[in-house]
């Protein structure tokens, strides 16, 4: 709208139009200079000289942007804001708006389009920044949040609840809160929604989060079924409050940079990968509230929080609920166990395959894990990186899949015969196989949603007291409450166990037991002693 082009310009004439644009190139394609309007310095000068001005250039302006110079100049504008996706373009004519801008690194100037441009999700604080200016300002777009609804929170927060609200309050209504998996995290966003009454997105990784966050927002906040959008798992609405998965959201979010008041960004320790992070740039929302039990990435990652979502504001351990009451107390045993003699040789052939590989072409990288990372690199060219990426994954499945742990399954099966167990595994094949020999019903990836909804029902309901999983129940799925948890096998991943001890936290009156079965003379004890104790160690520039 706001882009002319010129046949020809005199010095003097080229001074002129300096009174209207921030711009002036010259498009050697078609022979013609070009240049975009500054509406607001139009406003400054009044429409009359503007046209005056146009007129002695043989330039046309549009009735459109007459209208607009008009209105700006009406209302006295200083500093107009207007969508040019994915970013939102400044004009102004005040050079120490734009000086600050620049300082705080809020505005860039794009030589290629001739604009000073912000990313949507500063809008508010430039916008702020405008008025402490003592400068108006104009949208040339709609920016309205409000709910057309009254949403009623149906149940009470707790005291750490409260206290995790307040801070967040506090904090602009922004910011990062970390309670434990089951300490109630959800109705803290409700409550959050309940307060500002705007449009809300919630981002969530799975699509069980998806479905199960649909449930929670009728039955718990009495949101209407007609103002739910949910986008993601075949499904592309979006409405009032929308449930969006992030990989939906990484796609199409850019598409809605001015809908939404405030996001919801579930298990937001996804929320810093780079393209959902992204993603959350390009609205406009000024309220934000990230929800996770596991703040902290070992990739380090987290240290994107304050831009995209805001710090964490407030964090409570597993501990202090359950010293209060609010979770389970739960003990740990470890029951090691040991290859045979054929499994055991055969598991260091293997080993020796990758670290002889290792030794070779790394013999500087002492770290483990830098190791590791290096060699998945390298295995995208070398053929014998991917040989030695093959012997350590074959060994270690022999390590966390060893036959006598099923054994040890079955003892602790009989051994406690009134728990509600959920046994964990890192592999598929060892949960088949337990599935297989004990007739216990297992939820993995490829479970059809009705059978494993049907699954989860009948162990809430204590129908059936034994569940065993490979990874599927171990984030972003409402799991019911168990008293033991069997870990078969599991990565080096803090987040891993602290999710899995998660499911046997909910209160009640007995003590919960977490099991670990690890596999002597292996990797496995490493493994389990490092997922205890959370490390960072590839922090990302």
């Amino acid at each position: 709208m706001l882009i002319f082009r010129v046949k020809w310009l005199r010095a003097i004439d080229y001074k002129l139009l300096k009174s209207l644009a921030d711009f002036i190139g010259y498009d050697s394609n078609l022979n013609l200079y070009v240049y975009r309007l500054n509406p607001v310095k139009a406003a400054r000068i009044g429409l009359g000289k503007v046209l005056e001005i146009a007129n002695k250039l043989n330039i046309y302006i549009p009735l459109d942007v007459r209208k607009l110079i008009k209105q700006l100049s009406d209302k006295g504008v200083d500093a107009y804001f207007i969508l040019e996706k994915p970013d939102i373009v400044l004009y102004t004519h005040s050079t120490r708006l734009i000086d600050r801008l620049r300082e705080e690194n809020l505005v860039k100037w794009d030589g290629r389009t001739g604009t000073f441009r912000l990313k949507p999700i500063d809008l508010h604080k430039v916008l702020n920044i405008v008025v402490n200016e003592g400068l108006r300002y104009d949208l040339g777009f709609k920016l309205d949040y409000r709910l057309s609804f009254t949403p009623k929170l149906r149940v009470r927060l707790r005291d750490y609840q409260v206290k995790a609200f307040n801070s967040w309050v506090n904090g602009g209504c922004k910011g990062v809160i970390a309670l434990p998996v089951a300490a109630g995290k959800t109705i803290i966003a409700l409550k959050a929604i309940e307060y500002l009454k705007v449009r809300t997105l919630i981002l969530v990784p799975t699509i069980d989060l998806l479905n199960q966050w649909y449930e929670v927002l009728i039955k718990k906040l009495g949101v209407p079924v007609n103002k739910i959008g949910v986008f993601g798992g075949g499904r592309r609405e979006v409405n009032e409050v929308t449930v969006m998965t992030y990989d939906s959201a990484s796609i199409n979010l850019e598409n809605y940079p001015t809908y939404f008041g405030l996001v919801v960004a579930d298990e937001c320790h996804h929320a810093v990968s780079p393209s959902y992070r992204k993603a959350l740039e390009l609205i406009t929302a000024p309220y934000r509230m990230g929800l996770t039990a596991t703040p902290l990435r070992s990739d380090g990652l987290h240290k994107y929080y304050g831009k995209i979502i805001g710090g964490v504001i407030y964090r409570i351990e597993h501990r202090v609920l359950q010293e209060e009451g609010y979770l389970a107390k739960h003990r740990e045993e470890r029951i090691y166990v040991e290859l045979s003699s054929s499994e055991l040789k055969e598991y260091y052939r293997l080993m020796n395959v990758y670290l002889d590989y290792c030794r070779r072409k790394l013999p500087e990288i002492r770290d483990p894990r830098l190791r590791f990372k290096k060699v998945l690199e390298l295995a995208a060219k070398d053929p014998e990186a991917r040989e030695a990426l093959r012997a350590k994954h074959k060994a270690r499945q022999i390590a966390l899949n060893a036959e006598r742990k099923i054994k040890v399954v079955e003892e602790l099966l009989k051994k406690y015969p009134s728990e509600k167990v959920i046994i964990f595994s890192r592999y598929t094949d060892i949960i088949r196989e337990i599935s297989r020999r004990f007739l216990i019903p297992r939820i993995l990836h490829d479970t059809p949603k009705d059978e494993r909804k049907e699954y989860l029902k009948l162990f809430r309901e204590g129908r059936i007291r034994v569940l065993a999983t490979a990874m599927a129940l171990d984030e972003g799925v409402d799991v019911p409450d168990a008293s033991m948890a069997i870990i078969i096998s599991g990565t080096g991943s803090h987040r891993e166990y602290v999710q899995r001890l998660g499911r046997i936290l909910r209160p009640k009156e007995k003590e919960a037991l977490l099991i670990e079965l690890i596999t002597k003379k292996t990797i496995e004890p490493s493994l389990a002693k490092r997922r205890r104790k959370f490390q960072i160690f590839l922090e990302e520039e």
